[in-house]
């Protein structure tokens, strides 16, 4: 999980399968466009604004929290951790949670190889 320290509150953000459904949902987009707009280099406002906010919902939604906050408040967020062009900055550590995150979902745990054996079929 990650999180947004803002103002002596923190946020919890969780990035998965859920989240990644939600913002296609909310973006009305098929899987494969969320691949090609996270794996692309221009994010659109609205999107990160999404991104931030599906995030937060998956995190309310493992917890079995209410959702207290709407994506106008993911603005003031935001805004109050300085923005989205910081380039130390939470909102693009964010990102970087979400795309490893994004990998581990699609390729799943790297699974051991079984080994072969030396043994020769005879017959």
């Amino acid at each position: 999980m990650h999180k947004f320290e803002i103002n002596n509150k923190t946020i919890d953000l969780k990035w998965g399968t859920w989240a990644m459904r939600e913002f296609c949902k909310d973006k009305n987009i098929a899987i494969d466009q969320y691949f090609e707009l996270i794996g692309g280099k221009v994010l659109d406002l609205d999107s990160i604004i999404k991104l931030i906010y599906a995030g937060y919902k998956s995190a309310c939604n493992s917890k079995k929290e209410p959702i207290e906050y709407t994506e106008d408040d993911v603005c003031d967020w935001i805004d109050e951790i300085g923005g989205i062009f910081n380039t130390e900055g939470q909102v693009i550590e964010y990102f970087k949670y979400i795309i490893t995150n994004t990998v581990t979902a699609v390729s799943g745990t790297p699974k051991e190889e079984k080994k072969k054996s030396n043994k020769t079929k005879l017959g």
